[in-house]
């Protein structure tokens, strides 16, 4: 039991002894990093992808409960920036629950443990909100320029992608937490309990988080969508632009090359043998390559 209290899961995991009378819960808290300097509980609604996770560990029997707070990690996205930080929401955890329990009249070491998952829980809705609140961010950077943005930068696209991973994330170490059965039968609670109500809370906010974040992949898939077609527009207008850019160049031969050929022509031309014959082919290449090149310009930009 004790193993399985010390060591930290990859999401939280739960487990079981002696049928059910001992049970091991795995939660965490997760909180913005600037809350490290509140105690990481109270909320920070900072607009990000960044989030630090606390892993806390439940081990509950007849008449006792111990916890376990491992090291707290910072993610942006889905990438770990930096690990073996010291945990730091138990201290204002443990006043919280303190004051509550004073107030109850009955409840076993369970309904104690579920007191501590239902403190840890509130962290979850200001996060989810947060990356909500970068997404908005990201839309009004996009639409909010009074020019017509087409193409992203890789700054901009990496900002989605962080909040893609970050909502996932946050998906997977719910998603154990929401335990099927739950609201019916309480024996599957994820410590011995005896407060229904309480557990139900839990798994309430817990849904409701697991909602929030599928409604938030949903808009995530429309704006990796409108990345992909902005990409698309950009090549596209950069192609056209090289295509306008070769189509002046060409002109630029062409003029000049069919003035070459009508002098280079085996019969009387005006000026032959002449200094000013020469003079006046090169100023007829001149003022006819101009001429082509502002009739393409002027065509292009009444096509558009």
């Amino acid at each position: 039991m004790l193993v399985d209290l010390l060591s930290p899961d990859e999401v939280p995991e739960g487990c079981d002894w002696h049928d059910g009378e001992v049970r091991l819960a795995s939660s965490f808290a997760v909180y913005a990093p600037e809350a490290r300097e509140n105690g990481g509980l109270s909320p920070v609604y900072t607009s990000s992808a960044d989030a630090v996770y606390e892993a806390v560990e439940l081990l509950a029997g007849d008449g006792w409960l111990i916890t376990c707070w491992h090291d707290a990690c910072l993610y942006r996205g889905a990438d770990l920036i930096e690990d073996r930080l010291p945990p730091v929401s138990s201290k204002p955890l443990r006043a919280a629950i303190a004051k509550r329990w004073a107030e109850r009249d009955s409840g076993n070491a369970g309904d104690l443990g579920v007191m501590v998952m239902h403190e840890l829980a509130l962290t979850y809705a200001p996060t989810h909100r947060r990356f909500l609140a970068a997404l908005e961010e990201w839309e009004l950077s996009l639409y909010g320029s009074e020019e017509h943005k087409l193409d992203i930068s890789a700054e901009e696209e990496a900002c989605l992608h962080d909040l893609w991973g970050a909502r996932a994330r946050l998906r997977d170490w719910l998603n154990p937490l929401n335990v099927p059965g739950l609201r019916g039968n309480l024996d599957k609670a994820w410590l011995p309990a005896t407060d229904h109500d309480a557990v139900i809370d839990i798994d309430d906010r817990v849904d409701k988080a697991l909602a929030a974040l599928s409604k938030l992949g949903e808009t995530l898939r429309g704006s990796l969508h409108l990345v992909h077609i902005k990409k698309t527009e950009a090549k596209r207008e950069r192609n056209e632009r090289l295509q306008r850019d070769l189509g002046f160049l060409a002109t630029g031969f062409l003029v000049p090359t069919l003035v070459v050929g009508f002098y280079g022509a085996n019969t009387w031309i005006p000026g032959e043998h002449r200094q000013w014959g020469f003079l006046g082919m090169v100023l007829a290449m001149v003022l006819l390559t101009i001429a082509v090149s502002l009739a393409l310009r002027r065509k292009l930009d009444v096509s558009r």
